[in-house]
């Protein structure tokens, strides 16, 4: 099964500018994603989506190549990344190259490593058709609730653990994300939440280089598959 991995990266960012580019334990925050999808070795493909010629030419130098730079229509704040992805999948079906499956991998979540990388993509082969998410565990339901007109506050029933998703990868069939489907099942890949940090602002930022300095991340590269 071929799949194809695309990494979102538009110049623009309102709370954290150049937010892509920003320095991260010296090396730019892309970089970690290209990494890591690189070292996962389950991609028969990658690239960089960006509009920005400057992300592009650093994508190129940790291998991950930018064939065609996205217009700037399709660079806005609200432009939804899936339109963004389907212009570069649709470039690309131009000259011949079309996939089963597709995965997005923001460069906001650098500590995500190769081996989530990996065990998603067994997770989306063994139980195909359907579309893996990956989340971090927030909560027990009876933590989180609701405040109430009266100011009370009102749980969640139940002990079972809440996720949310963190934006670290998506897996789709190729035709599922072409068309804009849904898939018959969405099944989640379970990560740590200091794996699943997600870089919005300088206060993001700053908590994953913490991460990235401690003893667990310090003696091993960028991308590699190690578990904290």
């Amino acid at each position: 099964m071929t799949v194809v991995g695309l990494i979102p990266a538009r110049a623009g960012s309102r709370r954290l500018p150049n937010k892509n580019l920003a320095p991260l334990a010296g090396k730019p925050l892309l970089s970690y994603t290209c990494l890591a999808a690189r070292e996962s070795g389950v991609l028969t493909a990658m690239y960089i989506n960006t509009d920005s010629p400057a992300i592009a030419e650093v994508a190129q130098d940790f291998g991950v190549r930018c064939p065609v730079l996205r217009p700037p229509e399709l660079a806005r704040d609200d432009t939804p990344t899936q339109a963004a992805n389907r212009f570069l999948l649709e470039f690309l079906a131009a000259r011949g190259q079309t996939f089963d499956a597709v995965m997005v991998l923001q460069p906001t979540s650098p500590l995500r490593t190769a081996e989530d990388i990996r065990a998603a993509w067994e997770l989306f082969v063994a139980n195909v058709p359907c579309a893996v998410v990956s989340a971090c565990p927030i909560a027990p339901a009876y933590w989180v609730g609701r405040i109430g007109r009266d100011g009370r506050f009102e749980p969640l029933p139940g002990e079972d653990i809440l996720y949310g998703l963190n934006g670290a990868i998506y897996i789709h069939t190729y035709a599922d994300y072409m068309k804009g489907s849904s898939a018959p099942r969405t099944l989640v890949y379970p990560m740590p939440p200091w794996r699943g940090v997600d870089i919005d602002t300088w206060e993001d930022l700053r908590y994953a280089e913490f991460l990235l300095r401690q003893s667990c991340w310090a003696d091993r590269p960028p991308g590699s598959g190690a578990d904290c």
